[in-house]
């Protein structure tokens, strides 16, 4: 009697489920080296970020944070810019330079302010309360000092320094034309004298 010898039966994965699983992977590979070179890409530019000028600001002039904006610097191009985390070191500062758009700012293109400068008088403009904006004035704001009694046209000027006489007095130091100080001076010591802030040029 012959007995017969049961066939085993192989299990095969379909191809089709071979091909999805290569595909899975290969996107999940692809994804990686997305997010990879991304991560290095953005290392590199937080790295070479410099500082770089927005818009012309002449010689003598305050240098205001609309003035400057990041800029990307190739680790090989052996310029020597101040790097964007150094911002505070620029804005506020008066250029020693002019600095034209584009430009890379260094060290040597900036330093303290010197005020007043020719032609130029600082006169400290004592204000009461609701004369002037609540919040504090920085340096470099440009301001109009008003007759807060007949109005008029006003004296423009930028703002060098803020502080409080008294609770109900503030006195803020405004860098304006030589020819207009006296004018100044007699609207803050009449009590007179309102400061409106301007729109940035």
């Amino acid at each position: 009697m012959t007995t017969a010898t049961p066939t085993r039966r192989t299990s095969r994965t379909p191809h089709g489920v071979h091909r999805r699983r290569s595909q899975i992977i290969a996107l999940g590979l692809a994804a990686f080296g997305i997010l990879a070179s991304s991560y290095v890409t953005n290392a590199l530019a937080d790295r070479d970020q410099v500082i770089a000028v927005a818009r012309t600001v002449t010689v003598g002039s305050i240098i205001r944070v609309e003035d400057v904006t990041p800029a990307q610097l190739p680790g090989d191009s052996g310029l020597a810019g101040l790097m964007w985390s150094e911002i505070d070191r620029v804005v506020g500062q008066t250029a020693t330079t002019t600095l034209l758009p584009g430009q890379i700012v260094v060290a040597q293109a900036v330093g303290a302010p010197s005020l007043p400068g020719p032609g130029q008088a600082v006169v400290g403009v004592a204000v009461a309360a609701g004369l002037a904006p609540a919040a504090a004035l920085g340096r470099g704001d440009r301001v109009a000092v008003i007759d807060a009694v007949t109005g008029g046209q006003g004296i423009l000027g930028e703002v060098v320094s803020e502080s409080t006489t008294s609770a109900e007095t503030r006195t803020i130091d405004v860098v304006v034309d030589a020819t207009d100080a006296a004018g100044v001076a007699v609207l803050s010591r009449a009590g007179q004298a309102a400061v409106v802030l301007l729109e940035d040029r």
